[in-house]
C-alpha cells in the first residue's frame, strides 16, 4: 500500500530538518603528507588528522586529503636577516602564505573550499595535574605529523650549510582556518532523537571547543567575558544527542598578569560558567546550563611552545631549561678568550662547525655565529669583546629583561571539562 499525502504530512511533523554547514572561521588541523619546498606557486598536500564534524555528525572525516597552493612567501625582516646571517646561514628567510582549496574525502569526492593557513603547531598540551587525563586533541593521525628518520638527518646536516633549499618538514602540523563556509546538506531527525537536548550534561564531561574571544595576558582585563564554541557534539550515554556543534560556551577571566621585568612571564586564568544550545531550536530549548569549566588540553602555535596548564587550568609559561646553559657557558668562553692563542683558518672553521652542531644539538645559542667564531678564533681580542658582549646580553635576555605574555588568537582549538556546578 502506497504512503497517503496524510501520513506523509504526519511523518514531516515528527521530524526536524537541520543543515550540516561547516561555519567560516572553523579551525582545521592538519599535517603536510609531502615535503614543502617555499616558492611561490607551488603545490600543498596535506591530511586532516582531527576530524570535523556538523550539528550531530562527523562531515569531514581524519585523513581527508587537502590540496593547495603557497599563494605568497613573505620574506623575513631586516634585522632577522642579519641574524641569520651572523649565524651563517645565507638562505632568504622566508614564510609561505598558503591556502587549501580541495578537500578529498575518503569516499573520493572532492568539495571545493578556500582554507588558509595561519601558522604553525608545535605541540598539543595536557595538564599537569595527574588527576586530569593528558588527552590530545590530535590522536586519530599522529603517526602523520612525525617527519621520517631520514628526513630528520637530512634536515639536521642542512642546518649546518651556509646554503640549503628552503622546505617545510612532512608531518608538519598547520593550523588552517575556513575562509568561507562549507555546505554538506542537511540532516533529517526525528524528533525523539531530540529528547535528551539542552539537558543536564554527562559526569566527566570533555568536550572540544575552539576559542572565539582572543585572549592576551598583556591587554586582556580582569574579568573580561570569554566565548567558545563547541566543535564536536556532545553525546549521552544513550547515544542522543545533548548539545550539537556551535552551542556556546560563556565565561570570564579570572586571573591575568602582564610580562614584566626580571623575566616575569604573564599569566592567564579563565573559565567557563556557562553552555547553551544553538539558536536553531530557541523557541522549544531550554535555558543555559550553568558548568564549571576548565581547560584540559590545547594546541598552540610555535610562539606559545612553552605554554603549559597547571592543576587549577591556568595557563603559565614555563621555558625550557636550555636557556640557562647561554648564560652558563659565556663566562666560560670569555675565560678561554684569555688565554687563547690565535688559530690558523682551517683550525677556526672546524672549531665553530663543532661549536654549531652542539647547538643545535642542546638547543642553545650561545654564540654570534659562524663568522664571528671564526674571526674571534684567528684573533683572540675579537673573542674577548665578543664573549663580554654575549655574556651581557645572555645574562639581561635570560634573568633581567622582559618576559613573553601569553597570547590565544581567535579559533583556537581546545578541550575543556565540564561539570556540574557545586
Amino acid at each position: 500500500m502506497g504512503l497517503t499525502w496524510a501520513t506523509f504530512a504526519e511523518s514531516l511533523e515528527d521530524t526536524t530538518i537541520v543543515p550540516l554547514t561547516v561555519d567560516k572561521g572553523f579551525p582545521l588541523q592538519v599535517a603536510l603528507t609531502k615535503k614543502l619546498r617555499i616558492e611561490r606557486g607551488g603545490s600543498v598536500y596535506a591530511t586532516v588528522i582531527e576530524p570535523v564534524y556538523a550539528f550531530d555528525r562527523e562531515v569531514i572525516p581524519s585523513g581527508s586529503e587537502l590540496e593547495g597552493k603557497i599563494t605568497a612567501v613573505q620574506k623575513a625582516g631586516t634585522w632577522k636577516r642579519i641574524s641569520t646571517m651572523l649565524a651563517a646561514d645565507f638562505n632568504p628567510s622566508l614564510t609561505p602564505q598558503i591556502i587549501f582549496y580541495t578537500l578529498i574525502l575518503p569516499t573520493g569526492d572532492r568539495i571545493p573550499i578556500e582554507a588558509s593557513v595561519i601558522g604553525y603547531s608545535e605541540k598539543v598540551l595536557g595538564s599537569d595535574s595527574e588527576q586530569q587525563p593528558r588527552k590530545s586533541l590530535t590522536t586519530s593521525l599522529v603517526a602523520t605529523r612525525k617527519q621520517p628518520a631520514k628526513e630528520r638527518l637530512q634536515t639536521l646536516l642542512w642546518g649546518m650549510a651556509p646554503l640549503h633549499p628552503n622546505y617545510v618538514p612532512t608531518g608538519t602540523h598547520l593550523n588552517a582556518v575556513l575562509m568561507t563556509p562549507i555546505d554538506f546538506g542537511v540532516a533529517v531527525l526525528r524528533n525523539d532523537a531530540l529528547d535528551k537536548f539542552g539537558s543536564d550534561l554527562p559526569t566527566n564531561t570533555v568536550v572540544a571547543i575552539r576559542l572565539i574571544t582572543p585572549l592576551d595576558s598583556a591587554t586582556t582585563a580582569l574579568g573580561s567575558p570569554v566565548e567558545a564554541l563547541l566543535m564536536r557534539p556532545l553525546i549521552s550515554p544513550e547515544h542522543q544527542l545533548i548539545f550539537p556543534v556551535g552551542s556556546l560556551l560563556r565565561g570570564r577571566v579570572t586571573k591575568v598578569t602582564p610580562a614584566r621585568g626580571f623575566h616575569r612571564n604573564g599569566r592567564l586564568d579563565f573559565s567557563f560558567t556557562t553552555i547553551e544550545p544553538t539558536d536553531l531550536f530557541a523557541s522549544a530549548t531550554p535555558h543555559a546550563r550553568e558548568v564549571d569549566g576548565y581547560i584540559a588540553a590545547i594546541d598552540v602555535t610555535h610562539d606559545m611552545k612553552d605554554l603549559h596548564i597547571d592543576a587549577s587550568g591556568g595557563l603559565r609559561l614555563v621555558e625550557s631549561k636550555k636557556r640557562f646553559i647561554s648564560p652558563a657557558w659565556a663566562p666560560v668562553k670569555v675565560e678561554s678568550a684569555l688565554s687563547a692563542n690565535a688559530d690558523s683558518f682551517g683550525t677556526a672553521v672546524l672549531g665553530a662547525y663543532r661549536g654549531k652542531f652542539l647547538q643545535e644539538i642542546t638547543g642553545s645559542n650561545s654564540t654570534f655565529g659562524l663568522p664571528a667564531s671564526v674571526t674571534g678564533a684567528m684573533i683572540p681580542h675579537v673573542a674577548l669583546g665578543l664573549g663580554l658582549y654575549g655574556a651581557a646580553r645572555s645574562v639581561y635576555s635570560n634573568f633581567i629583561g622582559r618576559g613573553h605574555d601569553i597570547e590565544l588568537p581567535q579559533n583556537t582549538p581546545m578541550e575543556v571539562h565540564l561539570e556540574k556546578p557545586r
